[in-house]
């Protein structure tokens, strides 16, 4: 038993705690004053003491994730921390021990933020949260909630999540104030989260991705599927898996996607406005625009040429058509532009080649067919317009032009936003037989 006198006596580590704070009375302050002159061992416990508070008042408060209490708990009951506790003492013995321990959170959440070599601790478990909604009806359009549910890293043995009848919703924040990272997911998609920022797409589409920075060294946003590998460190992009299984498609809208094979250290970046596709054991395909742009001519009107945009990427986007009628200025979205050689004079004793410079196209009028606007087009859909060149070639010599058509536009789609410009093929026009 303890004896209940000195059950009763503050320790000498509490009492210099209280002095410090300023919570002992005015006769425990003078007598515990003339106690640290006479020992110098009391007064260099005290100057710790002040060293300590000093240090906890400095430090950066840190909002640990969920879970963090408990396992540090669990940890300390399982290293025998809690057998030095006495139940009954005074109450400043406990409040000397919860300072110590909020010490000891801070410090460990210090070296997680700083990232001291050496010093790990569990993920946690929860990392954000699922929503499950109705398949929506058009590309963008969020429904009712039908299920919300924490999200949580997968361990072995876990059932990997799957949606099912549903399209779902992710919300990850990143660990850094007031930011998260967003991904939407299609029917039928099969996939977990082996760290918080570590994704595996078993099966399905992640139609989009919406990738804000981590926090300080939690490196890029990584997706590994059966075939490739796609780290994102801030971007907006879509993942995909066809539905034999043979390939994986990423289409890049905003920012920009490293992707690597599976067996591979060899990147490819895939820039704004650009897509590839992976094969199981093969490198990435080489990226390629989203957009394709074809000119040719009309037969039987020589200066009347016809253009052809297409979807040539996984997703379905939306493009501007030739008239930006939301722009105050219209602003040309179609230029024309080329080059042509000299014609042939016998005092000339070279051909010079002369350039055509950009000029505006004009759609003719198609009264089944409205050019002003913006369009969505799926994979493989298109948008097509004939115009007129003679206004630009009008004043060329009979001689073979070479012409080329630029799409500046918009493009929309589940990756998210970016400013384009895509290039058709030339064409040959020969004057000659005008």
């Amino acid at each position: 038993m303890l004896d209940d006198e000195r059950a009763t006596q503050p320790l000498h580590g509490v009492s210099l705690l209280g002095y410090t704070l300023g919570e002992l009375d005015s006769d425990q302050q003078t007598s515990l004053e003339k106690r640290i002159e006479s020992e110098p061992a009391l007064k260099e416990e005290l100057e710790e003491i002040r060293q300590h508070l000093k240090i906890h008042q400095a430090v950066r408060k840190v909002a640990p994730r969920r879970g963090s209490f408990e396992r540090l708990s669990a940890r300390m009951k399982k290293e025998g921390q809690f057998q030095g506790a006495i139940p009954g003492v005074h109450a400043m013995a406990r409040r000397s021990f919860i300072l110590a321990f909020l010490v000891g959170i801070t410090a460990i959440a210090v070296l997680i933020a700083v990232g001291r070599p050496g010093v790990g601790t569990d993920a946690p478990d929860v990392i954000g949260q699922i929503m499950y909604h109705n398949p929506s009806l058009s590309i963008g359009e969020r429904r009712a909630v039908v299920q919300s549910s924490e999200l949580h890293i997968w361990r072995e043995g876990d059932q990997p999540p799957d949606t099912g009848a549903y399209d779902a919703y992710v919300w990850l924040p990143t660990g850094v104030n007031n930011t998260y990272s967003t991904i939407e997911l299609a029917q039928n998609t099969k996939f977990r989260f082996t760290q918080t920022r570590t994704a595996r797409l078993d099966a399905g589409f992640m139609r989009r991705l919406e990738i804000q920075p981590g926090g300080i060294g939690e490196g890029p946003f990584t997706v590994i599927t059966p075939h490739c590998r796609v780290e994102i460190e801030q971007g907006g992009l879509s993942i995909g898996i066809t539905r034999d299984g043979v390939e994986t498609q990423i289409s890049v809208g905003q920012g920009s996607a490293s992707v690597y094979g599976l067996d591979s250290d060899q990147g490819f970046v895939i820039g704004e406005g650009r897509c590839t596709s992976v094969e199981r054991g093969q490198l990435p395909n080489p990226p390629r625009p989203l957009l394709k742009l074809m000119i040719e001519s009309t037969p039987g009107e020589l200066e009347v040429l016809k253009a052809t945009l297409v979807n040539d990427s996984y997703v379905p986007v939306k493009v501007n058509r030739a008239i930006d009628a939301s722009d105050a200025f219209g602003r040309p979205v179609y230029m024309i532009s080329g080059s042509y050689g000299s014609e042939y004079l016998p005092d000339k004793k070279w051909a010079e080649n002369n350039l055509i410079r950009p000029q505006p196209v004009t759609p003719m009028a198609d009264p089944s067919v409205d050019h002003s606007g913006e369009v969505w087009l799926d994979p493989g859909e298109y948008y097509t317009f004939r115009f007129d060149v003679s206004s630009v070639i009008k004043n060329s010599p009979p001689v073979t032009h070479w012409l080329i058509l630029t799409y500046k536009g918009n493009l929309y789609g589940p990756p998210g936003e970016a400013r384009m410009q895509i290039e058709s093929n030339y064409l040959k026009l020969d004057l000659r037989k005008r």
